[in-house]
């Protein structure tokens, strides 16, 4: 987490270096973004073999997003055009109730679930401005490699045969291929910075949460998925 935290800090300190001298550097700009952010549900129920089940019902409670860009226009490709490296954090608390059982119809054991869901992604993002006066509606996308890790614990409840101690920690991570689309608009409020406002889907990578009671007992697993929804503002100087 700390060099997560040092690289967006980083990039966000390379952004605001840049701001005053983007002008002169011939189309450069950087960006910082902040906002809020919803990650989608996890409700599954899994019988992978005979007598063995995991079931989640969870619920995520709005969380945030911070980002920071470094981008340059590309005008003379194509009007309003630019492309730019993004790192960002995004970070929801998540609760709900599971259910695991190994030896019939009956839950072998049952709680409640919560946890942290993080992810950090490093992104390549094309965006195109259309200028209409004061303001440039914008649409885009990216594409990258994100880390996204949940850190918590099952809490057994009841069932009949809840573990000594009852909590149960767990910490499951996993890295790959992620992208994003958005939207929004940019609004001029001085001659080197504009104020947007603009939404985000973001996609990670899925993470494979094991059942409190580990295989061989019971092998049951579930993908988790990392689909994020976030409102934003960003200022960008240097456009």
């Amino acid at each position: 987490m700390q060099t997560r935290l040092a690289l967006l800090a980083t990039t966000t300190l390379a952004a605001l270096a840049i701001a005053a001298p983007a002008e002169a550097a011939g189309g450069w700009y950087a960006t910082v973004t902040g906002g809020a952010n919803w990650v989608d549900d996890n409700n599954t129920f899994l019988n992978p073999v005979a007598l063995t089940t995991l079931t989640w019902l969870t619920e995520a409670d709005t969380g945030f997003v911070i980002a920071g860009a470094v981008g340059m226009n590309f005008g003379h490709m194509m009007s309003g055009l630019r492309g730019e490296v993004e790192l960002s954090w995004r970070q929801n608390n998540v609760d709900g109730l599971y259910s695991s059982n190994i030896l019939g119809p009956t839950p072998f054991q049952s709680g409640t679930i919560d946890y942290d869901h993080e992810t950090f992604a490093v992104l390549a993002n094309i965006w195109w401005d259309i200028p209409v006066g004061g303001f440039s509606p914008y649409i885009g996308g990216g594409i990258g490699w994100a880390d996204t890790s949940i850190d918590g614990a099952y809490t057994c409840t009841g069932g009949g045969a809840c573990p000594v101690p009852a909590v149960v920690p767990f910490d499951f991570s996993d890295d790959g291929f992620a992208w994003q689309l958005g939207a929004g608009i940019n609004f001029q409020i001085s001659p080197n910075v504009k104020l947007g406002v603009g939404y985000r889907f973001f996609q990670g990578p899925e993470v494979v949460a094991l059942a409190p009671n580990p295989p061989p007992t019971n092998p049951s697993a579930h993908d988790l998925d990392n689909d994020n929804h976030a409102a934003v503002v960003t200022l960008t100087f240097g456009m």
